[in-house]
């Protein structure tokens, strides 16, 4: 036999057996479920509570972001400036 097809073999051999061994799914959009809160497991819950808070507390974070932009520039230019100026000074 030649070791392309043992190697063939070999493989189906071993595939049908990772195969058979049953899988846990996990779902991964699941809107229709969510609706059906008291059915959901401790995990599930958990899951649509990070689904639904990511996006709201995106949101509030843009609009901090916009409106104090140029303040967090001046605050970041600031501590660069105090690093720059502290790099020559001796430190205990």
């Amino acid at each position: 036999m030649n070791p392309i097809s043992l190697l063939k073999e070999f493989l189906t051999i071993f595939g049908k057996q990772a195969s058979s061994r049953g899988r846990h799914m996990k779902r991964v959009f699941q809107w229709r479920r969510y609706l059906e809160w008291k059915d959901l497991n401790k995990e599930e819950k958990i899951a649509a509570k990070r689904l639904l808070f990511v996006p709201i507390a995106a949101y509030f974070i843009f609009i901090f972001i916009n409106q104090y932009i140029f303040t967090i520039i001046f605050l970041i230019c600031l501590y660069f400036l105090y690093k720059k100026l502290e790099k020559g000074k001796l430190m205990k």
